[in-house]
């Protein structure tokens, strides 16, 4: 076995990083739970839309950061991130499916939500859709983009970014993810 890939550099790499993780996934519980009495009254079928939201948008970059990665490992890229062509392609790429998925996510909801449970106001559907789909969107931009950064800087120190970008990579994006989604749906009932 290479000594590059064992067991105790993986852990000496990961643990800061999941005690990092672990206030980061603290305070996006902390922010839900004190938002949640403002925006359920008016959308009460948010609960249905925060865990998946929160996934999309982590998982996302998550891919982001393990294509860099790969690419980094392979020779695709060199240390100093070129060619950026292929970086702004897995951009983009991401970009489309986060607009798809979000989209898809919020046509469900509205569907579930006022055409089953009649929840949902008429006038809250278009706005409701674009929250979801511009607030998803720009947390997964945001984290996608934190964690290229983040591979860049870890690989350029030696370290091992698998160790570290993808658990900070889905866990900022939950944070964004519940803050993004949280101010847009408050901008509309406020």
């Amino acid at each position: 076995m290479s000594s590059t890939y064992n067991a105790r550099k993986i852990l000496i790499e990961s643990l800061p990083i999941l005690a990092v993780v672990l206030v980061l996934a603290l305070l996006t519980g902390t922010l839900l739970n004190s938002q949640l009495t403002h925006i359920v009254p008016y959308f009460p079928f948010i609960l249905l839309i925060i865990p998946a939201f929160i996934n999309v948008s982590g998982d996302l970059a998550g891919v982001v950061g393990a294509r860099v990665t790969s690419h980094l490992f392979t020779g695709q890229l060199d240390k100093n991130f070129r060619p950026f062509r292929l970086l702004a392609s897995n951009l983009v790429g991401v970009v489309l499916v986060a607009l798809t998925a979000y989209a898809f996510l919020a046509l469900c909801v509205i569907g579930i939500s006022y055409l089953l449970l009649h929840t949902l106001l008429p006038q809250y559907i278009l706005p409701f859709f674009f929250a979801i789909l511009g607030a998803g969107v720009l947390a997964t931009v945001c984290t996608s983009l934190l964690g290229l950064l983040g591979a860049r800087i870890v690989y350029r120190s030696g370290r091992d970014p698998d160790s570290i970008i993808p658990p900070l990579t889905t866990t900022v994006g939950d944070l964004l993810g519940i803050l993004f989604v949280t101010l847009a749906l408050l901008a509309i009932v406020v």
